[in-house]
Formats: structure tokens, sequence, C-alpha cells
């Protein structure tokens, strides 16, 4: 086992957290560092290229090349002016769950339409908070190899992570960095860190108490029953503004340079929004890792840019089809399914 660096991770603990008030997090401003990773390049092609066995995308083929690296981005933390950070942020995907074989085997529009709103067909189980399939295993392994295989080059570990509380992003997780590290800084779950909201089954997340059971090493600062699955179809906008407000919180208060974050890919797509990366899709149990400068957005006055709906703003619970055709299923309000053009945000 390799001994998981935990130089800076002090950085992070009460003393350095930041108070948030009503409003939230202080909505912070972001922007890519180009040149270091292959991935922010528009020439990649993000269905082809395997940044598993290219070094995670590092632009330097150097056997110095982690070392040059963290240099570099070191440089940059000391020169930066006053309000200004630069982290590096690890962006992982779980690994495939019975959910996705699910979609796969059933197609796009018989899952939107009424199997993702179930659990099970009776043969495979994807609902509640889908779990990894046997490929999915298989996949995140894969992931863990390549970090061991960079490690003697000098690639800098995360110093802190921070996770979806589904149950497919937490064994990603753990089955990553449990054959890498020895003593790893303990992951946070961050309730918003998740997928689309929405009536999917697979989406509703197990409670609290197994969670904490099941992955003692994370911390779970969440209620004990899911408080966000039974919702309208979050719209794509909504869901950047989620993912925004999450992504500030944290850059907040973890004051880290090198910060993982194991999610979905809905979750991915969002933060990349918000960084102004281009999209790229991580297929699963992927890792784009992404250089950006942090400051303080100075147009911020305090506006929330999200919150959750109160239990008397979402419609009641009700049977019928979210498609012409399909067979009722249970659906909140005028729930719209992902097939098409969703007005909430």
């Amino acid at each position: 086992m390799i001994i998981w660096s935990l130089l800076l991770f002090a950085a992070s603990g009460l003393a350095n957290i930041v108070l948030l008030g009503q409003n939230g997090p202080p909505r912070l401003k972001y922007s890519v560092v180009q040149g270091y990773f292959k991935q922010s390049n528009l020439a990649t092609n993000d269905r082809k290229y395997d940044a598993l066995r290219d070094s995670f995308g590092l632009a330097d083929p150097s056997p110095h090349r982690w070392y040059r690296f963290r240099q570099n981005i070191h440089a940059l933390n000391v020169n930066a002016p006053e309000g200004v950070r630069y982290v590096v942020l690890y962006l992982a995907r779980h690994g495939q769950g019975y959910h996705n074989v699910a979609e796969k085997f059933f197609g796009q529009e018989a899952w939107e339409c009424y199997w993702a709103m179930q659990g099970t067909n009776g043969t495979s189980t994807w609902g509640p908070d889908a779990k990894l399939s046997p490929q999915g295993h298989s996949e995140v392994a894969r992931t863990s190899k390549a970090w061991i295989s960079e490690v003697p080059y000098g690639v800098p570990l995360p110093e802190s992570h921070h996770v979806s509380p589904l149950s497919r992003s937490l064994s990603t997780l753990v089955e990553t960095w449990k054959p890498v590290a020895l003593n790893p800084p303990r992951p946070v779950c961050h309730e918003l860190l998740r997928e689309t909201l929405s009536l999917h089954y697979g989406d509703k997340r197990s409670k609290a108490s197994y969670l904490r059971e099941a992955y003692p090493q994370v911390e779970f600062p969440i209620e004990e029953d899911d408080p966000l699955w039974n919702f309208h179809r979050e719209s794509e906008t909504g869901r950047n503004n989620r993912i925004k407000y999450v992504l500030d919180e944290i850059l907040n208060n973890d004051l880290n340079t090198y910060i993982a974050m194991t999610s979905h890919s809905g979750v991915i797509n969002s933060t990349l929004v918000a960084l102004g990366h281009r999209p790229y899709a991580v297929q699963t149990a992927g890792v784009l890792p992404v250089v950006v400068k942090v400051e303080r957005d100075p147009e911020w006055r305090g506006e929330v840019l999200w919150r959750k709906k109160e239990p008397w703003e979402v419609p009641r619970v009700e049977e019928r089809s979210v498609c012409p055709g399909y067979e009722p299923v249970q659906v909140s309000g005028r729930y719209v399914n992902g097939m098409g053009v969703w007005p909430y945000s």
C-alpha cells in the first residue's frame, strides 16, 4: 500500500471553515487554466480518448511529468494576487451501475417513460439507490490501478474528497482509493452533489443510517431520509445552478489544492459549465483533472443561486402516464420525462 500524502490537509480544518449565512456560500468565479491536460483541448475526442492509459491526460509525457506539474501549480499559487488561488479538481464518475445496464437493455425511451420510475423488472434491481454492476466494479479496479501506476512518477494524490450520497459513487470512491492509500483524508458526502433530480428510482438515496454503516470511512452530514427525491424533473439550468451552489460551498470551505469529487455524469457536466471548461463526456469510472483559477465573484451581491423547494411547493404524487402509450407510473405533479423539454428549474 502507498501512504497517502496528508500535506496541507490540516489547512481545511475548522479554523478555516467559512460560515455560511442564509444566502448560502459566497459566490466564486472560476476559469480553466489551459495547457496542462489534453481533455481541455477541443482536438481531444472524448468518445475515443482513454486518459487512464495516458497519465490521466497530462500533456507532459516526460518521466518527471508530475513533479513538474506540482512545481507549476505551486508557482501559480505563490505568485497569485490576493483573493486568487489555483486548485486541481479530479472529477471522477462512478462505475457502471445497474441502472446504466437497465437503460441500455430497455432503450432510452422505455427507460425514461416507464422503467426508470420502477426499481426492478423481476430479474435485475436498480432502485432504490442503484448499486455498481460487476462491470462497474471492474471499471473502478482499473481506475485504481491507473492511480497506482502514476504514483512512482509523483502524481499528486487528492488532499480531500467530496462525494455524492448515492451508493454507486460512494462505492466507487472507496474501491478506487482503498488499494492506493493507507490513511486517506475522511471523505465528506454532500446531499447536493448528486445526479439530476427526478423520480428515477435508482437516484433515490438510501437512509443515512444505512450509508454510515456501509461506508464508515465517509462523513455524512445529511438527513436520515432523502429530502430531494420525489421531485419535478430538474432542468439543465436548475442542475447547473445547484452544482454551482455546492461547488462554491466546497471551495469556500476546502482550502486544499488537490481536491477530488466523485459523482455522476450530470454533476460533472454542470461542473464543467461552472468552470468554463469545454463539454467533455467522462465515461463510467473515468477521471477528468482540471486546473482551475478560483476567485471571489466581484458581481455577487448576496443573491441565492439555488434553494430546495419547500414541501408545500411540490405537488402531490399521482398515478399517470408520462409518455403516450406507456403504463401509468407514480409521479409528482406535472412531472415531465427526460425525453422532452422540461419547464421546471
